[in-house]
Order: structure tokens, then sequence, then C-alpha cells
């Protein structure tokens, strides 16, 4: 009989499925409050109705005839169709829109009454990160330097951040 030789894959030996969890910090500092604030306000746009509310409804944005779908077939935007009518919207959880709600406010409530510029630049650039763009969008929108609207958020985050370690907060 001849010896069978296996081959192991060395990725089973290197895989850890707590990698993908983020260390959290003993404390608190300025870039984990900067996430908590990002992933607030991403919540906060999942939840039912959201910011759009009025705006939808039950029925189809538009009623596809079979010559509509050969049409699309044909420039092969047919696959990118059904999956935008096949998408779902799943709801965050009761502990998720809470947290969210913490710490959309932390700007508020550690920053506005002594320095509302770093309020309103921490609010600018989290929600800018939370639609999945950058500080140079809120540059553009609301004008200024994108330099500076970071500057601005991460020194007001860094604030809050020992206005969390005063108060006792735990991380989360």
């Amino acid at each position: 009989m001849k010896p069978v030789l296996l081959k192991r894959d060395l990725a089973a030996d290197f895989f850890d499925p707590l990698a993908a969890i983020p260390e959290i910090p003993a404390v608190w500092n300025g870039p984990h409050v900067a996430t908590r604030i990002v992933e607030g306000f991403a919540t906060l746009r999942l939840m039912p109705g959201g910011i759009r509310i009025g705006t939808r409804s039950a029925w189809p944005t538009y009623s596809y005839e079979f010559a509509d779908l050969i049409a699309q077939h044909e420039q092969g935007e047919l696959e990118r169709t059904m999956a935008i009518q096949n998408r779902i919207r799943i709801t965050p959880s009761a502990r998720d829109v809470e947290r969210a709600m913490k710490a959309t406010y932390w700007p508020t409530q550690y920053l506005y009454a002594r320095q509302p510029n770093l309020c309103e630049s921490v609010n600018a650039v989290a929600l800018a990160h939370a639609l999945e763009r950058d500080a140079g969008w809120v540059a553009r929108k609301r004008g200024g330097y994108a330099d500076t609207w970071r500057e601005r958020h991460d020194r007001g985050c860094e604030i809050i951040a020992a206005s969390l370690t005063t108060d006792r907060v735990p991380v989360f």
C-alpha cells in the first residue's frame, strides 16, 4: 500500500475568529470616541423612516414590463436592477439605538456650551464618515479646509474622551 500525502491548509493554522472584533481600550481616547460617534450616526441612518420619512411607499418605484426587462438584459443592466429591487433593510437592535443616542449626544453635552465650533466639527466630520465620505466633503459643503475640519474634529474627540473618563462612563 502506497503512503498517502495530505496537504494541510495553512490558513486554518492562522485563523483567529476574534481578529475581526476591534480592541476596546481600557479608557476612553479620541479615536475610540470618534468611532463610536460615527457608528451612532450610521445606526441612526438604519432606523425605519430615517431622514427621508414620507418619501417611500410600499409600491415599487417603477413597474417593469417584459420588453423593459429584455432591453435591460441586452444592455447588461438587469442584474443591477434586480439587486436594487431585492434589497432589504435590517433595523438596528434596541441596544444599538441606545448606544447611538448616547454617542451622538456627547458633542452637544461636552462641547456645545464651551466650544461650539468643535461641536460642529465633530458632528459634521462624524456624519460625513457615517455617509462614507471624508473631511474634504465637509469642507466642500460648509467651506474652509479639510485639514481644519479634521483637526477640530480630533481635538473635540479628545476633549469628549477626557470628559467621559472624568464622568466614569464605561467604555463600550
